[in-house]
């Protein structure tokens, strides 16, 4: 045998001695043996053939009670140390402070077993990390590098690889495991970082991708602290969440922090931020959600949505294998939300909602699950919806919706509104129809409401930006129509129908409007001064004397107006009028030009101001 190889040898078993020896001094052991085995071959076999094993059946750490190994064996085989464990726990939060040839550690410091075991790899049957509350348990291999450990893991959710390493009295980490590990939703991998030194607190940070159904990334960032009633999470942690979609959902720059000091087993309180976001195309504010739990280790309790500064939700949430969500029944103003849902939705230019309460629920049992639904209900009562100075009083509507993926939000069952009445220089009353929401927004159907004894009933339209559509009109009559057109000696009689098309674009415009009636008759009297020029005017005199008394047989009318309210009414009559004592056929075109909404704005004010005098002023001609 060469000096080389007795060289190595003696090297490689000194190695193992002092391994032993160190391993012997400096924990509490049990059954510790040392054993050489026989060699059987020629003296040039000697190294490779060699075969020492040393052995420790249980060793602990007093200062780190939730720390042990057992059935420690290092064998010396073909000129290679190798380490084997049955068992192997660690506790992280355990300090270690004769590093680097320092002094004895003070009393209140810990000796981690993980430092004290020869720097040696070791294989490990199962290795059981103690965290703050639980542990995970797995088989594992660990690998000296300089002062560095790195601990390859096998747990059920995944390999787990963890880089240690030793920083003055505590630790620092760094490594990847399993999303699964942290919870069932995340599938993908998580980075994780952080340390601990003593009297300091336990800082990580972990991230990765957001579970399905949601997209982006996430980073969680915490500090917590150990104090007599065991661990405390500390205001300065934060999770933040640069971009998070969902579905045709986006929100942007949330973050979520503790209020205030967080016990693991006791009840705390978070803030939820997010900074503006999108809704389909609509532009949503910036809100916060008020969060409130029994504990960290049981995820549940209350929670607050402050979408305005004078709209508030409250609800309850848990989360058990999906996130569960419930908004009980309660009432908020409805002028507030309608004014919260005009900053980010596409809601008709110039209306609003002046009065009334909404009772709105909401119940989802997994936000997490896009195949279970979310199931959404308002009810309005006593509504005023209003645009510049009309006024729809007395409305009531019902909501039910529900949303699961792919078919979006949908409607749920009946969905009925109505008004009492709409006050806008005529009289509509009794007004009903219902919604229903559909994949490209919500729909109003079904609409009708009385006016001039007649009725009126609107063609389904979406309750956009710039709703359009048709009011088809029938059995007006006509007599009570003339005495809201505000022309002195006009009267009439029959029965009026017809379609009104009609577009909302930061005003209402009606282009190509059609009115038809038969058998009626039109009667107009003309003022003294216009009766006197008559007498001079052969062909308005004449005019005159036919509008007196005209029996028509078709009335038709052309009818189209800006939204500026100017309206243009081109009218035809066909029937029969008095001359001389005798009927004779009459064919008669009248061209109208007028500002309406003027007109029913001036109905309006004569309507507000005989509402508002005192009753003997009105009974007053003088």
């Amino acid at each position: 045998m060469s000096y080389l190889m007795i060289y190595r040898t003696g090297v490689a078993l000194a190695l193992l001695l002092t391994a032993h020896v160190g391993l012997a001094q400096s924990l509490p052991a049990e059954q510790l043996s040392t054993e050489l085995l026989p060699i059987k071959s020629s003296p040039s076999h000697l190294l490779s053939e060699l075969a020492v094993r040393a052995t420790l059946k249980r060793a602990s750490v007093p200062a780190c009670p939730k720390e042990n190994a057992r059935e420690l064996s290092l064998s010396l085989i073909e000129g290679q140390v190798q380490g084997r464990l049955r068992e192997l726990s660690l506790d992280l939060t355990c300090s270690h402070s004769r590093l680097n040839n320092e002094a004895e550690p003070a009393n209140n410091d810990a000796l981690s077993l993980l430092l004290t075991l020869p720097a040696i790899d070791f294989k490990i049957d199962n290795l059981t990390l103690q965290l703050a509350e639980g542990r995970v348990s797995g088989p594992a291999e660990l690998h000296h590098q300089q002062q560095q450990l790195s601990v390859i893991w096998q747990t059920e959710a995944g390999s787990v690889q963890l880089n240690i390493t030793p920083d003055r009295q505590g630790w620092r980490w760094q490594g990847q495991l399993p999303g699964h590990l942290l919870t069932p939703n995340l599938r993908q991998p998580v980075r994780l970082s952080g340390g601990w030194q003593p009297e300091q607190p336990l800082t990580v940070k972990v991230a990765g991708a957001l579970p399905t159904p949601l997209s982006g990334n996430w980073q969680l960032a915490l500090a917590a602290k150990q104090a007599a009633n065991g661990w405390q999470l500390q205001p300065n942690s934060q999770l933040s969440i640069p971009r998070l979609t969902w579905k045709e959902l986006t929100l942007n720059q949330i973050t979520v922090t503790p209020q205030g000091e967080l016990a693991l087993d006791k009840p705390w309180q978070a803030r939820v931020n997010w900074q503006q976001g999108n809704w389909k195309k609509g532009r949503l504010p910036a809100a916060s959600l008020q969060l409130q739990g029994d504990s960290l280790t049981h995820l549940q309790g209350k929670v607050r949505a402050d979408l305005s500064h004078d709209l508030q939700l409250t609800g309850s949430w848990r989360y058990d294998q999906g996130l569960a969500l419930t908004v009980p029944r309660q009432s908020v103003s409805a002028a507030s939300t309608w004014a919260w849902l005009n900053d980010w939705l596409l809601l008709p230019v110039g209306l609003s909602t002046e009065a009334g309460q909404l009772r709105v629920s909401l119940s989802a049992a997994n936000l997490l699950n896009t195949k279970v639904p979310i199931l959404m209900n308002a009810e309005l009562n006593q509504g005023q919806l209003k645009y510049r100075d009309m006024l729809a009083e007395e409305l009531a509507a019902k909501v039910k919706l529900s949303w699961r993926s792919p078919q979006g939000l949908r409607s749920h069952g009946p969905q009925a509104v109505s008004a009492a009445r709409l006050n806008v220089g005529v009289p509509i009353t009794d007004i009903h129809g219902a919604l229903r929401w559909q994949a490209d927004g919500l729909w109003l159907s079904g609409l009708t409401a009385q006016v001039f004894d007649g009725h009126i009933a609107l063609s389904p339209m979406a309750l956009n930006a710039k709703p359009s559509g048709e009011a088809h009109f029938s059995d007006i009559a006509l007599e009570k129509l003339l005495s809201y057109a505000n022309v002195d000696g006009l009267t009439g009689s029959g029965s009026l129908k017809g379609r009104l098309p009609f577009v909302y674009d930061q005003g209402l415009s009606v282009k190509n409007g059609r009115a038809e009636s038969q058998d009626g008759w039109i009667s107009y009297q003309a003022g003294e001064q216009l009766a006197a020029t008559g007498k001079a005017n052969i062909s308005l005199g004449l005019t005159l004397g036919l509008l007196s008394d005209l029996r028509y047989d078709k009335l038709s009318a052309d009818i189209s107006m800006a939204r500026t309210g100017e309206a243009v009414i081109n009218s035809h009559l066909q029937g029969r009028a008095p001359v001389k004592g005798k009927l004779h056929p009459v064919n008669f075109n009248y061209h109208h030009q007028e500002n309406l909404l003027q007109l029913l704005a001036s109905l309006r004010f004569a309507q507000d101001l005989t509402e508002r005098l005192p009753a003997s002023l009105q009974g007053e001609s003088e």
